[in-house]
């Protein structure tokens, strides 16, 4: 299956043809057969890593937070 572009400019009426191949062509393009057991191996594992990833950022953030609140804040008093 060859896929053929032709483009008209605005101006001159240039046509600008393609034969370029689609990517469907070449079978390396195209998607593989996904094996279900290494799917479902890899997805035990995967959000497992991204619910730490986010749980440590907000553990770094409430830490950040109180450190702002302990060193800061309570030192310098009540204002006014």
């Amino acid at each position: 299956m060859r896929l053929r572009i032709v483009c008209h400019a605005s101006g001159g009426g240039a046509n600008v043809h393609s034969d370029q191949p689609s990517a469907a062509d070449d079978p390396v393009e195209v998607a593989d057969d996904v094996d279900e057991a290494a799917l479902a191996r890899v997805m035990r594992t995967v959000p497992l890593g991204a619910a730490v990833l986010a749980g440590s950022m907000v553990a770094l953030l409430v830490i950040g937070y109180l450190l702002i609140y302990l060193l800061i804040f309570i030192p310098r008093g009540t204002v006014g």
